[in-house]
C-alpha cells in the first residue's frame, strides 16, 4: 500500500524515476517517520524530484525536512535568521563563557548545516510557489548576509584575540555581483571585496604573562588576515561541504591584488586604473557585514567613478568589447553568458545606468529588475522592451535555479541528453524538452534583438584568443575550453594564463595597459595554436612579465604583428633561444635582423668594440653580442632564411670574434700567444650551445706570462655572469690532455705529434685552425700539423677506428632513449670518422684533402678519386641532414630525438615532411647510407 502511494506521488513529478528512488531510500533509512512522510507526500515528492543533494540531506536529517515543511509558508526574517545562527554558535560554548566565541574550527560544521537547513526551506517555498522569484532571490541573499556577518564576528573575535584590536578600527565586507544586487542564486559564488578605514597605525598586540606585548601588526596586515580567514572559513570544503565559494577576483588588480585595501587605496586605484567593467561591477556594490559608516564613505568615494556627470557613451563600446570576449568563450547552451542570456540583459541595463546614472540618481539601483523598471520610468527603455527583458530575466533566472537545485553545482549549461531536457522542461511547466527548447530559443532571440538595438553599429567579431581574458571565467570553465587544445598539462596552463592576464594590471601607464591588453591575447591565441602549446605558454608567462615593464617593447609588436607569430614559434620550439630573449628583452629591438643574413668576422668584431665603447665591460660585451648573434641566426634558421652551412659558419665566426677580442683586451703581454681552434670550431661547424676546443701555443719557449694570458682568457670566456658563460671551453686536446701544460711551444707539439700522439689525436689535428693571436706561431703550427699528418696518417688502422666506434656505441650512445643522431649507429660521428680515416690514410698521395671542414673534405676526397660521386653525394646529404637535425634539437634543448609522435611532429613540420613516419624514413635512409659507406671505405689499404 505504502509503495503504491509513493509510486503514484512520484509519477506526478517532473522526474518520477529520481523521485521514487529518493522516496524509497527515505523510507528504508527512516521507517519510523513513514507516516509523517505520507502526510506531506506531495511537497516532499516535488522536492525529491527537483533536488538530489537536498534529498540526500533530508534522508540523512529527516528532522530538518519536517521542520522546513512546518515553516515554509512564512517568509524568512533577517532578525530571526541572525538569532538562530547566534543560538547555534552559542550552543558550542558553556553558559559561563558566552562572552567569547568558540574556535573557528568548531563553528564550521554548525554554520554549514545552518545554511543547508535554510536553503531547504527556501527551496520548498520556491518549488511549491509559496514565494515568487523576487522573494526567493531576496531570501537567498538575506541568508548569505546573515552568515557572512555572523562569520565575520567570529573571525574578528579570533583575530583580535591573537593580534589585539587595531587603531581606528573600521572594516566592511562589500558584496558585488548577484549578492550585491540582492539576487543570489542557489549555488552561486559570492563576489566580495574587503575595505578598511586607514593604513595608519597598528594593532594593540596581546600582553603575555610576563607583561610584554607581542603580535603587533600593521592595520593593513591585520585586515588582510581578517579577509583571508573569513574567505577560508566560508569556502573551505569540509565533511559538511562549504558555506559559499568566495570569489575575490573583482578586487583591484584581481588575484595579484591585496585581499583588503584601505578606502584610500580603492580611491587611488579607481582614479588611475578603473575600467568600464569595474564601473559596471560597482553598480551592484552593497554592504553585507561590518561597519556601515565605512561603507557609506566608500560609496560616496566611488560614485564619481561609477556615475559620470556627463553622458558617457563610451561605456557602450567598452561593454560591447567585454561581451564580445564572452561570446567567444561560452557555448550556446550557456543560458547565463551565451547569446540572449542573463548577462546580456544585465549588460543592457548596466550600460544605460552608466550612461545616464550620473544625471539621473533614480537609475542608481542594484537590482536588475528594479533598474529596468526605472529606465522605463525615465523613458530610456520602451514599455514593450522593458516587459520583454523583465519577463525573460525572470524566466532565465528560474531556469538557472532549476539547473543548480539538482546537485548544488554552479552551472548555467543546458543538459545535452534528450531525457534530461525533457525532465528540465517539465520542471518549468512544459510538456517535453522540445517545446521547452523552442520557447527558450524564441526568448533568447528576443533578448539578443533588444541587446543589439543598444550595442548597434559594427560588431567586432572577437578573436578566439580573447576568450581566456574574460574576468569571470572560472578555472573550471577555463579548463573546459583548454581541453579542446593540444595542451598536456591543463592545470599548469590555467596558472600560466592567469599570470599572463594579471600582468596587464602591473603596467604603470594607461597606454601601456591598453597595448598589453591588445597584444597578449594575440600571443595567447598563437601559443595555443602552436605545435607545443605547453612550452609556448610557459615561456610566454615569463615574457609577459617583461613586456609589462617596458612600453617600447609593446610598440614593436604593435607595429609588426608578424613578430608575434615568429616569437611564439620560438617559445614553442626552442627553450634555448626563449631563455635568452626572456633574460634580455632588449634583443627585441634587433629589428632588421633579416636585412643582413650573413655577417663578416670584421663586422662582428666591430660590434663588440662598439659595445665596449658604450661602457660595457669585456665580459658583458662578448656575452651580449654573442647572444644577440645566436638569436639572430636562430631566428633566420627557424624561418629557413639561412641553411645549416651558413648558420654553422656564422656561429663559428662569432666564436672566433669573441675569442679574438678577449685576447685583444689583455693587451701587449698576449702578443706571443696563439690560439688554435679544433673540433667544430676548427671546421667552422659550430652549432648552438657548442663547446669550444682550444689549445694555446707560442713560437718560442713558454713564459710564465704566456700561461697567465691563457688562464685570464679562459676566465673571461667561462666566468658565470648575469648573462651566463660566454662559452664552455675544452683544452684537453693539448699534449697529455688535462695533465699537460696549458700553453706549449710549436716545437713541443712537433715532437709530441712525431713521436707520441695516438691515432685519435691525429684525427683531432685534422680540424686544427689558427683563430686568434700570434700569426707567426699559427702559421708555424699549421706547417707542423700538415707535416705530422702526412708522415703519420698512414699509420692509422681501420681496426682502431672501428674499435673506438664500437666502444662509443656500447658505452656512450643513447639509442635506447630515441634516435641518437650523433653517437648512434650510422650517425654523425660515424660519418665524420669515416671521412677522417680517408683523409689520414690518403693525404700522403693527395695533400689537398687536408681541410678542416667535413663537407669540403668530402668534396676533395671525391675530386681526388678516393670516393665515387654517388657516395660523396649521399654522405654530403646525410651530413647536412644530420647537422640541420642536430641544430633544431639543440634549440629545443634535446640531445636525443624521442621516437614518440609528439617529439617527431614539430621536427617533421620543420623539414617539410608529411609527418613523423616520413621523417623517420629520412633518418633511416641517412643512417643506412653512412653505414654502407663505413663498410665500403673503413678498410686498411
Amino acid at each position: 500500500m505504502t509503495e503504491q502511494l509513493l509510486i503514484d506521488a512520484a509519477a506526478a513529478t517532473p522526474d518520477p524515476e529520481r523521485c521514487l528512488k529518493n522516496l524509497l531510500s527515505f523510507v528504508e533509512e527512516n521507517p519510523s517517520r513513514v507516516d509523517e512522510l505520507l502526510a506531506e507526500i506531495r511537497p516532499v515528492s516535488v522536492l525529491f524530484s527537483h533536488s538530489q543533494f537536498l534529498a540526500n540531506y533530508c534522508i540523512a536529517h529527516p528532522e530538518s525536512l519536517f521542520s522546513s515543511l512546518s515553516k515554509m509558508d512564512l517568509p524568512l526574517n533577517k532578525e530571526e535568521l541572525s538569532a538562530s545562527l547566534k543560538a547555534k554558535i552559542d550552543g558550542l560554548t558553556s553558559s559561563s563563557d558566552r562572552a567569547s566565541f568558540p574556535a573557528l574550527d568548531a563553528c564550521r560544521g554548525p554554520v554549514r548545516r545552518f545554511r543547508l537547513e535554510e536553503i531547504l526551506t527556501i527551496t520548498l517555498r520556491d518549488l511549491l510557489n509559496k514565494a515568487d522569484l523576487v522573494e526567493i532571490l531576496s531570501e537567498l541573499s538575506m541568508l548569505a548576509d546573515v552568515i557572512i556577518q555572523g562569520s565575520l564576528d567570529m573571525v574578528r573575535q579570533q583575530m583580535s584575540g591573537t593580534y589585539g584590536a587595531p587603531q581606528d578600527d573600521a572594516f566592511a565586507v562589500i558584496a558585488l555581483g548577484k549578492l550585491g544586487a540582492g539576487e543570489l542564486n542557489y549555488s552561486s559564488d559570492i563576489d566580495l571585496m574587503y575595505v578598511y578605514g586607514t593604513e595608519d597605525g597598528e594593532t594593540a598586540g596581546i600582553q603575555t604573562a610576563q607583561g610584554t606585548v607581542m603580535n603587533r601588526t600593521t592595520n593593513h596586515e591585520y585586515y588582510c588576515k581578517v579577509g583571508e580567514t573569513l574567505s577560508r572559513f566560508l569556502s573551505l570544503n569540509t565533511e559538511d561541504g562549504f558555506v559559499y565559494r568566495v570569489d575575490l577576483r573583482l578586487r583591484p588588480e584581481g588575484q595579484r591584488g591585496a585581499i583588503a585595501l584601505s578606502q584610500r587605496g580603492y580611491e587611488m586605484y579607481y582614479e588611475s586604473w578603473g575600467r568600464a567593467w569595474e564601473r559596471a561591477m560597482l553598480i551592484r556594490a552593497r554592504p553585507v557585514a561590518g561597519d556601515p559608516d565605512l561603507f557609506a564613505a566608500f560609496m560616496k568615494m566611488i560614485q564619481p567613478f561609477v556615475y559620470r556627470k556627463y553622458l558617457d557613451f563610451t561605456a557602450i563600446d567598452e561593454i560591447r568589447g567585454l561581451k564580445g570576449r564572452i561570446d567567444a568563450t561560452f557555448k550556446k547552451g550557456d543560458i547565463k553568458r551565451g547569446y540572449g542570456g542573463i548577462r546580456e540583459i544585465e549588460f543592457f541595463t548596466q550600460a544605460l545606468q552608466l550612461i545616464y546614472g550620473g544625471r539621473e540618481p533614480l537609475l542608481r539601483e542594484r537590482s536588475t529588475l528594479k533598474a529596468l523598471h526605472r529606465l522605463m520610468q525615465k523613458a530610456l527603455v520602451g514599455q514593450e522592451d522593458c516587459h520583454a527583458l523583465s519577463d525573460n530575466y525572470g524566466f532565465l533566472r528560474t531556469l538557472e535555479h532549476r539547473l543548480q537545485q539538482l546537485n548544488d553545482i554552479q552551472t548555467h549549461t543546458l543538459p545535452s541528453a534528450e531525457k534530461d531536457l525533457d525532465i528540465l522542461g517539465r520542471k518549468l511547466g512544459f510538456d517535453n524538452g522540445k517545446t521547452f527548447t523552442s520557447e527558450l530559443e524564441q526568448r533568447r532571440s528576443l533578448v539578443r534583438g533588444i541587446y543589439d538595438s543598444l550595442f548597434s553599429g559594427k560588431r567586432e567579431e572577437p578573436g578566439v584568443e580573447n576568450r581566456f581574458f574574460d574576468e569571470e571565467l572560472s578555472d573550471a570553465e577555463l579548463k573546459e575550453h583548454l581541453s579542446a587544445t593540444g595542451l598536456r598539462d591543463i592545470g599548469k596552463a590555467v596558472r600560466s594564463l592567469r599570470s599572463i592576464r594579471d600582468s596587464v594590471l602591473t603596467f604603470q601607464t594607461l597606454k601601456g595597459r591598453k597595448l598589453l591588453g591588445e597584444i597578449l591575447p594575440v600571443f595567447v591565441d598563437t601559443a595555443l595554436k602552436s605545435d607545443a602549446p605547453d612550452a609556448a605558454l610557459h615561456h610566454l608567462q615569463s615574457f609577459a612579465e617583461l613586456l609589462s615593464m617596458n612600453e617600447s617593447y609593446l610598440e614593436i609588436f604593435s607595429r609588426d604583428r608578424q613578430l608575434i607569430d615568429m616569437l611564439t614559434y620560438v617559445f614553442a620550439q626552442t627553450p634555448y633561444l626563449s631563455k635568452m630573449l626572456i633574460s634580455r628583452p632588449q634583443y627585441l629591438e634587433m629589428i632588421g635582423w633579416q636585412e643582413r643574413p650573413k655577417k663578416s668576422l670584421l663586422t662582428l668584431k666591430h660590434e663588440i668594440r662598439a659595445s665596449l665603447s658604450e661602457g660595457h665591460s669585456i665580459n658583458d660585451a662578448i656575452r651580449r653580442i654573442k647572444q644577440a648573434e645566436e638569436i639572430r641566426l636562430g631566428l633566420l634558421f627557424l624561418q629557413q632564411e639561412l641553411g645549416i652551412r651558413d648558420v654553422t659558419r656564422g656561429l663559428s665566426r662569432i666564436a672566433e670574434a669573441v675569442v679574438s677580442l678577449c685576447l685583444e683586451s689583455i693587451g701587449s703581454e698576449a702578443a706571443a700567444v696563439g690560439i688554435i681552434g679544433l673540433g667544430k670550431l676548427g671546421g667552422r661547424e659550430i652549432s648552438f650551445g657548442s663547446d669550444l676546443d682550444l689549445i694555446f701555443i707560442t713560437g718560442a719557449e713558454v713564459k710564465v706570462s704566456d700561461t697567465r694570458v691563457a688562464e685570464r682568457l679562459l676566465r673571461m670566456l667561462t666566468a658565470y655572469t648575469k648573462d651566463g658563460v660566454a662559452y664552455r671551453i675544452d683544452t684537453r686536446l693539448r699534449p697529455e690532455g688535462s695533465k699537460g701544460p696549458l700553453v706549449s711551444s710549436v716545437e713541443s707539439f712537433r715532437n709530441y705529434y712525431a713521436q707520441s700522439a695516438l691515432f685519435w689525436e691525429l684525427q683531432a689535428l685534422l680540424r686544427a685552425r689558427p683563430i686568434s693571436g700570434c700569426k707567426a706561431s699559427g702559421l708555424a703550427f699549421m706547417s707542423m700539423a700538415r707535416a705530422a699528418l702526412i708522415k703519420r696518417g698512414g699509420e692509422v688502422r681501420a681496426a682502431d677506428i672501428r674499435q673506438m666506434r664500437e666502444r662509443i656505441l656500447r658505452d656512450l650512445s643513447r639509442e635506447t632513449e630515441g634516435y641518437d643522431i650523433k653517437l648512434g649507429a650510422g650517425g654523425l660521428e660515424e660519418l665524420e670518422f669515416t671521412v677522417q680515416f680517408l683523409q689520414l690514410t690518403n693525404c700522403r698521395r693527395h695533400s689537398k684533402i687536408l681541410v678542416q671542414n667535413t663537407l669540403e673534405a668530402i668534396s676533395r676526397l671525391e675530386a681526388a678519386g678516393v670516393i665515387d660521386g654517388n657516395d660523396a653525394g649521399s654522405l654530403g646529404q646525410a651530413y647536412l641532414f644530420y647537422r640541420t637535425l642536430e641544430s633544431f634539437m639543440r634549440l629545443k634543448g634535446d640531445t636525443v630525438l624521442k621516437r614518440d609522435a609528439s617529439g617527431l611532429q614539430g621536427m617533421a613540420a620543420f623539414f617539410g615532411s608529411s609527418g613523423p613516419d616520413e621523417l623517420e624514413s629520412q633518418i633511416n635512409r641517412a643512417r643506412q647510407s653512412v653505414m654502407e659507406a663505413g663498410e665500403k671505405y673503413l678498410k686498411d689499404p
